[in-house]
């Protein structure tokens, strides 16, 4: 993860590099939570970007950290992310180009901002792997709304951003080239004439209700992920033809 300073450091950019694919791995994910604290101890940073280099933001958690011997290693990972970004002080803005998917896209759901390019493609196809995506389950109805939360859910069908521009979750569409700049301009019109305290204050304050219920689902969608679903044959199935590049043969079970 490249990590840089702007706007007199009040910005904070995150670029993951890990080609290809960026793929959110947990040494990715620790390092990516690492920066969300310190900059929330930083009084002077008032917002915080995470994108990925290349064409694309990311194809998501590392696969092979799902098989059974190591999800009970990589979920709680993400899922501490994800709560860090969502309840941080300082507003976190996801900058999506290409595809953000999976764990990728739970990410960037949690995120306070979200700027897009218009060739940006959101998925969860989890279920296409035989299991679902829990973070992804408790957000996408709070973020987007519980009927398009179905059928991404049920179906892993790919959205592009003019697509959910509608519900408000893409904050502005911008040119691939301009993404960066873009948003830092928006900071400087935005967020860089107020108080970087009171703003903490207004960005912790907005997510109250929603966060008080995202900390309770996540642990039980969690836990049903870990001790139910995770030891069936169909989940650990759907993972390992993942990795071996073949059709899964499910048993239903």
């Amino acid at each position: 993860v490249d990590i840089s300073r702007h706007a007199d450091g009040s910005v904070v950019r995150l670029e993951i590099d890990v080609p290809k694919g960026n793929i959110l791995d947990r040494d990715v994910i620790e390092i990516l939570l690492d920066q969300v604290i310190r900059a929330e101890a930083d009084p002077d940073v008032s917002l915080v970007t995470i994108e990925g280099t290349g064409k694309n933001f990311s194809f998501g958690a590392s696969v092979e950290e799902h098989l059974p011997e190591e999800i009970h290693r990589t979920l709680p990972v993400l899922h501490r992310l994800v709560l860090e970004i969502a309840s941080s002080r300082v507003p976190v803005a996801a900058l999506v180009r290409g595809r953000c998917l999976g764990g990728a896209f739970e990410v960037a759901l949690a995120c306070h901002l979200v700027f897009a390019a218009p060739d940006a493609r959101f998925a969860l196809p989890e279920i296409r792997l035989g299991v679902f995506p829990p973070a992804g389950c408790s957000l996408l109805p709070a973020r987007i709304g519980q009927s398009i939360a179905d059928r991404m859910v049920m179906t892993g069908d790919e959205l592009d951003a003019t697509a959910l521009t509608p519900s408000g979750f893409v904050t502005e569409l911008c040119s691939d080239d301009d993404l960066f700049p873009h948003v830092l301009d928006w900071h400087r019109r935005k967020l860089a004439p107020l108080s970087v305290a009171s703003l903490r204050f207004a960005t912790v304050a907005s997510r109250h209700g929603f966060l008080h219920h995202l900390r309770r689902d996540l642990v039980a969608l969690e836990q049903n992920y870990l001790r139910n679903l995770a030891p069936t044959e169909d989940a650990i199935e759907g993972i390992r033809a993942f990795i071996e590049k073949r059709d899964p043969v499910w048993r239903n079970r």
